[in-house]
């Protein structure tokens, strides 16, 4: 059994494929199949544990320190109760029907791309922005349904410093415009349209139905027009284009399916304060993800503070606690916990030490053994050697020794980004067009720690299933330039016959419907996972289940408690 993971080397199989071994490691005696086995191994963190599996496992891991607990936040930005509601009321399966692209306003295919990954991937992200929209409209007196789509400010310029948005806040918010592009840009059909009759319109995506030539009944399409004077005439036709042709029909033979693709004008407002990110110019889509929610998590740590400032009283209780932001809605969706182990090599001593960090998102490097996914999270979490200059000083020898180090991950997320590290500085081809496969779920169990050898679910496999990827296309391997497009993950409208799950590719404001094996075979940049409903969990709900016992142990829990939370699923 390796040190804090659940990956174990049974005798006479293979260390790396479980196949039947012909051959040892000459020093440790670990068996492989083949040479090629055996050199992959080393790769991929053997050369920093050969020797050292005999080292005793340490079965008892200390409790994060206080500060990054969240149970210990005093004055939380979401308490519990809350959080759990707004959980609750959030459908956070895969969306119904097919998805609504965005315009390109100008290279903004890494904010096309990165929006329609959040979108589909954290939709409680974006109902915390509405419930904020709402809750502090109202509490302004700007009314309590505010009108979408209502951002001030200069088109692709600076938010106007005396803009006061539907919140009441002066100078743009940034919850409320991304509940408004969310809203008029995203979202399949916008609520304006609930119990009326949809009048078409160029770019509108349909599906067909109850036509003489059957083989296109259900297939889906974009309306390119021309658009008939009279809908209702008898000889009255509309064109669709379809994936491999265009054909008119009458408009009784469409059903509706979402509007045409609209910009995020919202969001290019932001950009001067989301980072060194400039308008019209190529920028980096994890960077973006990343500024992103620092913006997110920013503006609620201030209005927090301005709602302690208001209803408390003077002093420290008026103001945050300095760790707050472990419950900000980013937090609560995509922190996890990552602990460092260090070993003292000398059988006699064997102590350990234990240090914590937290993170919103992991990034994988790619190198010659690394042919998928869970490769590159065995490489991440993978021990290595501290010896000669890179020495550790064992605290219970009292001097410098050689040790063993390993990263683990020590609380699941409930939302996981995985970012494939393609871009090396240096030249110009420098961008990593090595393959490397994923699937539609991922088991995050061999990577976590291992709390306690006593835990009666350590067996259980953690699952995530995959909502959104995001790939960077490029030419000739250049890196400087390129172009993002995304896939997501839906539900099929009701009444589809067929697989209920679907993928669309979204290329800007273009979207067609793709195969799941289209989707597997890319090279993806990111990708985002959510945490699997637990076994008896259905739809929305137990998707919502998963998603709170992830949030009860997610960024940093104590002890037991997120031993059981990275359990849950």
């Amino acid at each position: 059994m390796e040190v804090g993971t659940l990956r174990s080397v049974k005798d006479g199989y293979c260390a790396l494929c479980y196949a039947k071994a012909k051959d040892k490691c000459a020093k440790c005696k670990r068996p492989y199949c083949s040479a090629a086995c055996q050199e992959k191994d080393w790769r991929l963190g053997h050369k920093g544990d050969c020797g050292l599996a005999d080292l005793p496992a340490c079965v008892t891991v200390p409790s994060p320190p206080a500060q990054m607990l969240r149970e210990s936040v005093e004055r939380p930005v979401f308490a519990e109760p809350a959080w759990r509601k707004l959980l609750e009321g959030t459908d956070t399966g895969a969306p119904v029907g097919p998805p609504r692209g965005l315009r390109n306003l100008g290279n903004t295919c890494y904010m096309n791309a990165v929006l329609q990954g959040l979108y589909h991937t954290a939709p409680v992200l974006l109902a915390a922005c509405r419930e904020h929209r709402s809750s502090a409209g109202a509490a302004a007196g700007t009314g309590s349904t505010p009108s979408r789509g209502s951002s001030g400010g200069n088109a692709w310029g600076l938010m106007d410093a005396n803009h006061r948005s539907p919140c009441g806040a002066v100078g743009g918010c940034f919850h409320c415009d991304m509940d408004a592009m969310a809203s008029t840009c995203l979202e399949p059909r916008p609520s304006w349209e609930e119990g009326k009759e949809v009048q078409l319109t160029i770019g509108d995506r349909v599906r067909l139905h109850s036509l003489g030539a059957k083989e296109l009944n259900g297939q889906e399409g974009v309306i390119e027009g021309p658009m008939p004077s009279d809908l209702s005439a008898e000889d009255a036709r509309i064109g669709v284009r379809l994936t491999s042709r265009k054909v008119a029909v009458r408009p009784s033979n469409l059903i509706f399916c979402c509007r045409s693709a609209a910009g995020p004008s919202e969001m290019v407002r932001w950009l001067p304060k989301l980072g060194e990110f400039n308008f019209g110019t190529q920028e980096d889509a994890h960077e973006f993800l990343r500024s992103l929610l620092r913006l997110v998590e920013d503006e609620e740590l201030r209005t927090h503070a301005e709602a302690l400032r208001r209803a408390g009283p003077s002093g420290e209780a008026g103001v945050p606690a300095p760790n707050a932001d472990l419950t900000a809605a980013p937090s609560r969706l995509f922190g996890g916990l990552l602990v460092s182990q260090c070993t003292c090599t000398n059988r006699e001593c064997a102590s350990s030490s234990f240090s914590f960090e937290s993170f919103l998102d992991l990034s994988l490097d790619i190198t010659e053994a690394t042919d998928s996914v869970e490769d590159a999270l065995r490489l991440y979490t993978a021990p290595e050697r501290l010896d000669k200059k890179n020495g550790w000083k064992c605290e219970k020898c009292d001097q410098v020794v050689r040790a063993r180090k390993q990263l683990t991950i020590y609380a699941a997320p409930s939302l996981l980004v995985l970012n494939l590290k393609r871009f090396r500085y240096g030249g110009y081809q420098n961008k990593v067009t090595r393959p490397v496969s994923f699937d539609a779920s991922l088991n995050l169990r061999p990577f976590l720690w291992r709390h306690s050898a006593a835990e009666a679910d350590a067996g259980k496999p953690v699952l995530y299933e995959l909502r959104a990827v995001v790939v960077h296309l490029d030419k000739a391997g250049f890196s400087h330039f390129g172009h993002y497009i995304a896939y997501v993950r839906r539900r099929a409208s009701e009444g589809t016959s067929g697989n209920t799950t679907k993928w669309y590719v979204l290329d800007d404001s273009t979207v067609h419907e793709v195969p799941e094996a289209e989707v597997l075979s890319q090279q993806a940049y990111l990708l985002l996972y959510a945490r699997a409903a637990p076994a008896g969990g259905e739809g929305a709900s137990g998707a919502a289940a998963a998603a709170a016992a992830a949030a009860s142990g997610g960024r940093r829990g104590s002890g037991t408690d997120v031993a059981a939370a990275a359990e849950a699923a």
